[in-house]
């Protein structure tokens, strides 16, 4: 080495030293909390020794009176640059006299980035966030992870906050690797749905399923589409649907409307001219079905507590799933959920929502009632008027269209007017005295063409005019006065003497008074009472029955029951059992049938006594002209009359 040169190396030593003191001096400040004076020596050594300064600086920065994180940062970074420039000798020399090491400098890195992560966290600036870590990422990767989620998180808040689909689609493209992307996108869709389908015009509904096939939203807006042409519930209606938008979702529900529509009434003959019609209707193999449906009569069936409908070979059409369920008239049937009620025809299609609180049935369709009164619907279930009916006007409405038969019997006006006088009592007819008030009571059969007039004992019989007729010393019989008028063969039953007997309307005496009690005569046959016991005997006194029964009653027009030891019975006027005594009940159903029953249960009998169903049965009804339904403990059968068969669910 030349002697200039080992003068040189000399001088830049003494310089060195020299220079770096100030920075020792300036850090002896910092210890002293001399503030100012450490950072006079600092400023001196900026030019003469730039390391010892940058240290100085760094450590002087991250002080708590005069922190400055981005002066710290600055002058951390030149000094790690400064360090990697210097010779080793020079370095060691350095650190020796500042005491400060690589560990040294981490360690300012590391409470520096605490610091700054700690503040960073509290910003609402995602710019903070950004500068956090491009200084701090590479040196601290755990920090620029949690940086990273806090930033996503403030990213994607500040994005639903925006509430615009740009926002998020902003959010999605910028942070890619965000905890939040699916949400975001989830949310993304939604906006992007609401903001293109807002004017819910056609046109808006139209753009939005044709730009973003994919959104989750699509279906909703093809039902919204589809629910402007369904409004109108008409058959061009759905078929313009069907035309402009082929690819529709609903573009079979629109088929199905259309055949719907056009079906009512279902009939044989409908189903033959909607091909003709819709020729393109994609569902033709359907169409044999529905017409063999339409031939098929339905009945319901109970199934564990639900009602369905099965038809003549036991086959389920309808699942069990109804609180109740009616015939079907003309292709329809009540039915009931949750306690409300609608329509459904033979497909189970609802003709109306089973909102109603009841729903009756008549010759000219229905009557459906809810909470806002009563509406009318034709035999298809169509309703007859917008507004609700209260009941009043339900009334007058059916009246005005003849909806109503009057079933009812009318009651029977007598032509007689009732005169009382001092407790006597009389009759008018038309204001002129028949029978004057001096009677103990009158009576007045409808049709008869006698009154009889009780006066003490004694029945006094007359004509219509109140004329006398000679049929004198009859008793008045508390037991029976109504056998005290003439039937229409013209036999009366009279008392004498406590005794009964039978007589004409010439008070001719038939049968002689020595029965105890009687019934009136029918078919020519008188039921009569000896000693407690009934018996049958002909006009001629003959006995056609033993008085040995325990009660005889005319059974118009068949004869008469006779109930006996072993029960109860039917027997014709020839002497015919049509029904043998050995039930408990027998009524008589409609015209044609004798409801029976025993400790089985109920039965059924033909008019000519011919066994129909046996006893065993819990109730037997009317269900259609042809047939009867049947109520067991296990559920519901039908006997069909012209077929002679009894039909139930099959397993």
């Amino acid at each position: 080495m030349t002697k200039n040169a080992i003068l040189l190396l000399l001088l830049f030593f003494s310089t060195f030293v020299l220079s770096q003191r100030n920075t020792q001096k300036g850090l002896a400040a910092l210890q002293a909390h001399n503030y100012g004076i450490a950072a006079s020596y600092f400023q001196k050594d900026l030019t003469k020794s730039p390391i010892a300064a940058s240290f100085g600086w760094a450590t002087y920065y991250q002080t708590t009176l005069f922190y400055q994180a981005d002066s710290a940062f600055s002058y951390l970074s030149q000094l790690e640059k400064q360090l990697k420039t210097c010779d080793s000798a020079a370095r060691q020399k350095l650190q020796a006299d500042l005491s400060f090491s690589d560990t040294t400098i981490a360690a300012l890195f590391t409470r520096l980035a605490l610091r700054e992560f700690q503040a960073t966290l509290s910003s609402a600036n995602l710019e903070d966030f950004e500068e956090f870590m491009l200084r701090y990422g590479q040196r601290f990767p755990a920090l620029q992870a949690e940086a990273a989620q806090k930033r996503n998180a403030l990213a994607f808040e500040l994005a639903v906050n925006a509430h615009t689909s740009i926002a998020l689609a902003e959010f999605l493209s910028n942070y890619p690797a965000a905890n939040q992307q699916k949400e975001a996108q989830k949310l993304l869709d939604q906006l992007l749905y609401q903001e293109r389908t807002q004017a819910n015009t056609e046109e808006a509904l139209s753009s939005f399923i044709t730009s973003f096939p994919e959104s989750p939203y699509l279906n909703e807006a093809w039902g919204r589409l589809y629910a402007k042409y369904a409004q109108n519930e008409t058959i061009v209606s759905f078929s313009a649907f069907i035309n402009t938008y082929p690819q529709a979702p609903q573009v079979e529900y629109a088929w199905r409307k259309i055949y719907q529509l056009y079906m009512q009434p279902y009939s044989v003959e409908k189903i033959a001219q909607f091909k003709e019609d819709f020729p393109s209707y994609p569902f033709l193999a359907d169409l044999a079905q529905d017409g063999e449906l339409l031939t098929k009569q339905l009945y319901p069936f109970l199934q564990a507590g639900a009602y369905g409908y099965m038809d003549s070979d036991g086959q389920v059409r309808i699942a069990a799933q109804y609180e109740a369920a009616s015939p079907f008239y003309d292709g329809l049937s009540i039915v009931a959920k949750n306690n409300f009620y609608g329509l459904i025809n033979k497909k189970n299609e609802a003709i109306t929502p089973l909102r109603f609180i009841d729903i009756s049935a008549n010759a000219n369709g229905f009557v459906l009632e809810d909470s806002a009164g009563f509406y009318m619907a034709d035999t298809r279930g169509k309703l007859l008027q917008k507004e609700p009916l209260q009941w009043e006007e339900l009334q007058q409405t059916m009246g005005a269209l003849d909806w109503q038969q009057d079933s009812e019997q009318k009651p029977y006006t007598s032509p007689y007017e009732r005169l009382e006088r001092n407790g006597k009592v009389g009759i008018n007819k038309l204001g002129k005295v028949i029978l004057p008030a001096k009677y103990d009571e009158v009576i007045a059969i409808k049709g008869a063409a006698f009154l009889i007039a009780k006066q003490g004992k004694v029945l006094h019989y007359f004509d219509t005019t109140g004329k006398r007729l000679e049929l004198n010393g009859l008793e008045w019989f508390l037991s029976a006065p109504e056998l005290a008028p003439f039937s229409s063969a013209g036999y009366a039953v009279f008392s004498k003497a406590a005794k009964l007997g039978l007589m004409d309307t010439k008070g001719k005496v038939l049968i002689k008074n020595s029965y105890d009690g009687a019934q009136a005569v029918f078919g020519g046959l008188w039921p009569v009472q000896q000693k407690g016991k009934w018996g049958l005997i002909t006009l001629d006194s003959k006995v056609l029955l033993p008085i040995e029964q325990q009660k005889i009653l005319p059974f118009a027009p068949f004869g008469f029951l006779v109930e006996k030891e072993s029960g109860l019975g039917l027997i014709d006027t020839t002497g015919k059992w049509l029904l043998q005594p050995e039930f408990n009940t027998i009524k008589l159903l409609e015209s044609t049938y004798f409801l029976v029953e025993n400790s089985s249960g109920l039965g059924l009998y033909s008019a000519r006594g011919e066994l129909l169903l046996p006893c065993a049965y819990q109730r037997i009804v009317r269900f259609d002209p042809d047939t009867f339904q049947l109520t067991t403990s296990e559920g519901l059968l039908y006997y069909l009359v012209s077929e002679q068969k009894t039909i139930g669910l099959k397993p």
